[in-house]
């Protein structure tokens, strides 16, 4: 069997797309790269609406949550439901996203010094509109050169 080799995206539900939209592209800086099944006859099928956005070289969905979803208390910035989805910044830039967080009126927890003998730094805590744990952080081996994933011979 084959190792996995890297995460390729991951899914984030939300009860509003446009909301979703307009944080992930205005606040954190994403970019909404296509929208899928925006065809009633797919979403009756079961087929989830979602939009693709990029942070950096990672790749992201924001779907409709098929269902109500509870949100945490409202002063809660810290926790799990379950996921918390953490991106990452350089060391340089982590004081902007401060900023951009505060400026946007975005309630915030940090920075929180994480442990020395990690990789990461410092993190920051707050929500999406819908409710999403988020995590910012930046990571002390940020300059660490990573090998490429090998090429598959599937031939």
């Amino acid at each position: 069997m084959a190792e996995v080799e890297t995460l390729s995206h991951s899914g984030i539900c939300v009860h509003d797309l446009k909301e979703a939209e307009q944080f992930y592209c205005g606040v954190l800086g994403a970019r909404l790269q296509g929208a899928v099944n925006f065809y009633t006859e797919d979403t009756l099928n079961g087929r989830s609406v979602h939009q693709a956005y990029s942070l950096g070289d990672f790749l992201f969905a924001v779907a409709l949550a098929p269902d109500f979803m509870p949100m945490p208390a409202g002063d809660q910035l810290k926790g799990a439901m379950g996921i918390r989805h953490a991106f990452t910044v350089r060391k340089a830039e982590f004081e902007k996203v401060l900023a951009g967080l505060s400026r946007n009126g975005v309630p915030f927890e940090g920075p929180v010094d994480q442990p020395e003998a990690g990789p990461f730094g410092q993190s920051v805590y707050f929500k999406d509109p819908s409710g999403n744990f988020l995590e910012i952080v930046w990571r002390r081996d940020e300059d660490v050169a990573y090998a490429e994933p090998p090429e598959l011979d599937v031939g």
